[in-house]
C-alpha cells in the first residue's frame, strides 16, 4: 500500500471509530435512568442484585 492509501486507511478507521463512540453515548444518553458513564462509580448500583450475596 502506498503512503496515501494508508493515510485513507487511518482517517476512515478513526472516523469509524467516533461513529461508534457518538452511537455510544446516543445510546447511554437516552436509556431510562442511566447515569453518566465519567461520573458513576462501579460497584455502586443497588439495583442490580448480587448473585453471592442471595
Amino acid at each position: 500500500m502506498t503512503d496515501h492509501t494508508l493515510d485513507i486507511s487511518a482517517a476512515l478507521r478513526e472516523a469509524h471509530l467516533q461513529h461508534l463512540e457518538a452511537s455510544l453515548a446516543v445510546k447511554a444518553a437516552t436509556k431510562p435512568g442511566s447515569k453518566n458513564a465519567t461520573t458513576s462509580k462501579p460497584g455502586l448500583n443497588k439495583n442490580k442484585g448480587n448473585a453471592l450475596s442471595d
